[in-house]
């Protein structure tokens, strides 16, 4: 298989690199991402500025612009004569989910691809930015990043990824230690949790207003805190999943226009 990966925190960043390593074990792996950190531009594209790719001693490719902007420049001209059987995006550092997905770069990247009809999975690590130190937190990015390659190995989520247009496959791996503490895989629909603090208020240096925009949503409870009900797949939500120590595969389907809305509004209009 053929995949081509890219992220929103940046060439660098150790998700990425978990990544591309546990995916080149069982197939060939092309990386073109931002050259720095793009979280929370969602699907953007650059159109008002040119590219610019910068090639690693690693072999990823470094461009700068958005995530999106990393897809769309890979899938038409650096790699325009390659056949790729699936992009994914990630390891995202922290969990994208709900409504976090439409801002999430890593999602958005993901979305980019399943627009030109290649199968695509975002990818995450819930609470990778919260706890652990640097070896930890590698050796968490290294089982999350096996996770994906069973996934893809053990299942045939591509294949059936390839049969359903329009779709992007939403992946959060729950805040664990160690591989053997996930309870299984669930599939999902997108929760919705309230955003405690959208905009933090803040005065620089020199006096000025300054303002920070936030996603940040309560605190997820570990699983040793919430009780497995065994929800059935119909009614868990994804940030139900990953709480309760499961693999969240949330299937987003990208066209938002619903029939029974068209159907009602159509009505107003006799």
């Amino acid at each position: 298989m053929k995949f081509l990966v890219s992220n929103d925190d940046g060439v660098h960043a150790p998700g990425l690199l978990a990544l591309a390593q546990a995916l080149s074990k069982v197939g060939e792996v092309m990386v073109v991402a931002p050259n720095n950190e793009q979280s929370g531009c969602g699907s953007a594209l650059s159109i008002s500025q040119p590219l610019y790719t910068h090639h690693l001693p690693s072999g990823f490719i470094a461009v700068n612009g958005s995530p999106a902007d990393c897809v769309y420049l890979a899938l038409h001209e650096l790699y325009q004569d390659t056949h790729f059987d699936c992009v994914i995006t990630g390891i995202n550092s922290g969990a994208n989910l709900g409504q976090d997905v439409l801002f999430s770069g890593t999602f958005g990247a993901a979305l980019t691809a399943q627009l030109f009809g290649l199968p695509a999975i975002a990818t995450s690590l819930v609470g990778a930015r919260m706890t652990g130190d640097g070896q930890d937190q590698t050796s968490r990015y290294q089982m999350a990043a096996d996770e994906i390659v069973k996934l893809l190995t053990e299942t045939s989520i591509v294949e059936a990824f390839k049969s359903l247009p329009y779709h992007v496959l939403n992946v959060n791996i729950p805040d664990v230690n160690d591989a053997d503490d996930i309870k299984g895989r669930k599939i999902t629909c997108l929760g919705h949790s309230q955003i405690a603090r959208p905009v933090h208020h803040m005065v620089d240096p020199r006096g000025r207003d300054a303002y920070w925009l936030s996603l940040r949503k309560q605190q997820y409870k570990s699983p040793s805190e919430i009780e497995d009900t065994q929800s059935s797949a119909t009614n868990m939500t994804d940030d139900q999943a990953v709480a309760a120590g499961y693999i969240s595969l949330s299937p987003v389907r990208l066209h938002h226009t619903p029939a029974d809305t068209l159907n009602r509004l159509s009505a107003l209009m006799l």
